[in-house]
């Protein structure tokens, strides 16, 4: 018999329903429109959601309140589902997937920044923005996960030669990205005189990466290490773009000084918060636990009604030791980020605000700086809720994917804030 435990939870299930209703309301609409059928449900499709992606590539805003509303809901079922699927495979559902996948935040924001700056051909620039961008870094990542994985749990492969065959995976699809955007970047710039030594030298170095980072790379798991190399690789590559890019234009377009306050005061922080809670982290590892995360086959119920010495250790380093968690600190950070990204670029470079919510809340404070207390006030709200929420151990994924969901709508964003503003496009 199964462990019921190990059974999909009531709201897990209704996740992938929602997920396979959106999915099938979005073909049928697409398709009625390719058949050339006259509805409403296409015209909606078309107003609300594609429009608005390719207008966005030509400069326009590319949100309303029809998909920000969809794409909010669209993303919490993408949570639930995946924390389900990723319990399913066996993946770790430990702090380190988080370091693995933190590079894709990085590959997104230099992408649409690569984007920005009109560096990409009309044949992938439509791909580098929202939600083009989110499903694009979601397929590499999904790619480098499936071979690693294959890989991995191959019975055919001596477990000496499995990290050999990660790394040659990894660099594969490196490479792979480095000729698709290399080919599209040269096409963009092509009518702009924009020398693309850097980029080269970049999409070397990332082609490379697992010789250059060695035994770094020893404290992951097999499929966390090429998940990380391809994001690592990837941003690179971007890096590279717009390293060329910035070489090409007049140093007074160029604004530094909002990079080192916007990526700056986060890192700090992100050190602080990890110095603070390090102790208490150990001292609750050293027992065999983590803040917040239940053993297996405790419930949370069985928990919150029970009395242990482990109970007691876990109530006493808990709200220290969850700080120093990367699922965190990382997801605080984020949002810090975008706020002060946020606050600059509006304040000081006359930008405005495209996020319908955002754009609300400004409105509401009447300035800036509401929505960036605000902000703060939600990483607060954010580290409050993983101080005292309790995860059973089955649900250690869906804890991880939360945080990376604060984490990726926070700090993507900011990150292309602060790109746009240092590049001046």
């Amino acid at each position: 018999m199964s462990n019921s435990l190990d059974e999909m939870y009531d709201y897990e299930r209704w996740a992938f329903n929602l997920i396979y209703l959106t999915l099938g309301i979005l073909i049928l609409g697409i398709s009625l429109g390719e058949i050339g059928i006259e509805n409403s449900l296409t015209d909606l499709i078309n107003q609300n959601f594609l429009n608005p992606i390719f207008n966005e590539s030509a400069g326009d805003a590319g949100y309303n309140t029809v998909n920000t509303m969809v794409y909010a809901l669209v993303l919490s079922m993408f949570v639930v589902a995946l924390s389900a699927w990723l319990r399913s495979l066996g993946i770790d559902g430990s702090d380190m997937t988080i370091i693995a996948l933190f590079p894709f935040v990085f590959w997104a924001a230099t992408g649409e920044v690569v984007e920005d700056a009109r560096m990409l051909n009309d044949v992938l620039a439509p791909y580098f923005v929202s939600p083009g961008i989110h499903f694009q870094t979601a397929f590499w990542v999904i790619v480098a996960g499936f071979f690693s994985y294959r890989i991995a749990h191959s019975t055919s492969i001596d477990e000496d030669d499995k990290i050999e065959r990660v790394n040659s995976a990894a660099t594969l699809l490196v490479l792979t990205q480095f000729l698709l955007y290399s080919w599209s970047i040269q096409e963009g710039a092509a009518s702009r005189e924009i020398g693309l030594l850097p980029l080269a030298f970049f999409g070397l170095m990332a082609v490379f990466l697992p010789n250059i980072l060695g035994n770094s790379l020893n404290n992951f798991t097999l499929v966390q290490r090429g998940v990380y190399i391809v994001g690592l690789g990837g941003t690179m590559i971007f890096l590279g773009a717009l390293l060329s890019y910035a070489a090409s234009v007049s140093v007074t377009q160029l604004f530094l000084w909002p990079l080192a306050v916007v990526i700056g005061f986060p890192a700090i922080l992100i050190w602080q918060m990890h110095k603070f809670g390090i102790e208490s982290a150990m001292s609750l590892r050293a027992a065999g636990m983590d803040a917040g995360i239940l053993k297996p086959g405790i419930t949370e119920e069985d928990y919150i009604n029970s009395e242990s010495e482990e109970k007691d250790l876990m109530e006493k380093f808990r709200a220290k030791a969850v700080i120093a968690s990367p699922v965190v600190f990382l997801a605080v950070a984020g949002q810090v980020l975008d706020g002060i990204a946020t606050y600059i670029g509006i304040e000081y470079f006359g930008y405005s605000e495209k996020h319908v919510l955002s754009a609300k809340l400004i409105e509401i404070f009447g300035n800036t700086a509401g929505f960036t207390i605000i902000k703060i006030f939600l990483a607060a709200v954010i580290c409050y809720f993983f101080t005292v929420a309790n995860f059973e151990h089955r649900q250690r994924h869906l804890r991880l994917l939360i945080g990376l969901c604060f984490l990726v709508v926070g700090m993507a964003p900011g990150l292309r804030d602060v790109g746009r503003l240092a590049l001046g496009v």
